[in-house]
């Protein structure tokens, strides 16, 4: 559902559909200050039964150690099986709601109210829940479908401006996979989505929700055609871990999404011409375009990147896995490729 006034909508299906089920609300601190008792007051007034939980924002929170505390609080609320889980906040609020739902009685609904552009677009839909380890991001998780998200374009008006544009690189990224004219309708489109155009922004969430749910439902465990929604993310993995996580995931997936393609070209499947309209595009949308854009201060090594993408579940018979670009448009997945052509493409953006 993309709609405006969300909450009261969530109120209403909620007292409809789940009239004896208790809801569980998780968001993070920056969240519950903007929009947690707008919620709490839709509740009360439709008398639901209702708890909410505050966690620390970043990904620090995408951890046994928080996964852990919530569990113990939920379950000490008596939860049961009918009951629901509400994500309010952004990717991570959500990834980290999404696999308390899964595992908790051995799974029970969750809903989602995704509050930023990239969760919006990306990790509301799909089913992909998570936490964080020593060892690498997102490696432990489940599949696990929402029962419904719900979004309110107006959320994004209170977020900073880098932490908007940093989730229009997802938007980007749903164009490069499968749709040319869509890049270039962005293109054209690039002011009104800088000015945050209502109009503008609800086509861009539908049409991203729509190409996510139809990849999705061809391939929900990610065995095939759900790689290519992957675009760039082996780079941006392994620039997140370099950085402790200390960096925007739309941020990395633009510098990622540019370095795939300059591996696409390097392998001679990509002209340069086609690198060089995605670059300028996002330098125009304010996007980083090399490392030092995303971290100036840290030495950056290729060697060390890949070693990060060694650690990443993508990998394949022991091979880096990655999806690469024949045209805006068109995409395909390789492996095998020599660690120099890998170390080549990265060198370009230190």
């Amino acid at each position: 559902v993309v709609d405006k006034k969300i909450f009261s909508r969530i109120a209403h299906n909620h007292d409809k559909f789940f009239n004896n089920s208790k809801a569980f609300i998780i968001t993070d601190t920056n969240v519950s200050r903007l929009y947690l008792s707008s919620l709490k007051k839709e509740f009360l007034e439709k008398k639901i039964n209702f708890s909410s939980f505050v966690i620390k924002p970043g990904e620090s929170s995408k951890s046994f150690d928080v996964l852990s505390t919530l569990s113990a609080k939920i379950l000490r609320e008596g939860v049961i099986r009918s009951d629901i889980i509400y994500a309010l906040g952004g990717g991570i609020v959500g990834d980290l709601s999404g696999f308390l739902a899964s595992i908790i009685l051995r799974g029970i609904k969750f809903i989602q109210i995704p509050t930023t552009l990239l969760s919006q677009v990306d990790s509301s839909v799909g089913g992909k829940t998570g936490i964080n380890t020593a060892e690498g991001k997102n490696l432990i998780g489940s599949f696990h479908q929402p029962a419904a998200v719900y979004i309110d374009v107006a959320t994004l008006s209170s977020l900073p401006k880098r932490d908007y544009l940093s989730g229009y690189a997802e938007v980007v990224k749903y164009a490069l996979i499968n749709d040319k004219v869509f890049f270039y309708w962005l293109h054209k489109n690039r002011k009104n989505i800088l000015d945050l155009d209502f109009n503008t922004i609800k086509k861009i969430i539908l049409k991203c929700c729509h190409k996510k749910s139809e990849i999705v439902i061809k391939d929900e465990k990610e065995g095939g055609i759900r790689m290519t929604l992957n675009l760039g993310h082996t780079f941006a993995h392994a620039i997140e871990a370099e950085l402790d996580y200390k960096v925007l995931h739309g941020e990395a997936v633009a510098v990622g999404i540019l370095m795939a393609m300059k591996l696409s070209y390097y392998l001679g499947n990509l002209k340069i011409e086609e690198y060089n309209t995605v670059e300028n595009h996002f330098k125009e949308m304010r996007l980083p375009i090399n490392l030092l854009k995303i971290n100036r201060k840290k030495k950056w090594s290729a060697v060390r990147l890949v070693e990060n993408m060694e650690k990443d579940k993508k990998k394949i018979k022991n091979s880096i896995r990655f999806i690469l670009c024949k045209r805006i448009g068109e995409i395909f997945i390789q492996s095998h490729i020599s660690n120099d052509m890998i170390y080549k493409a990265i060198e370009d953006f230190i």
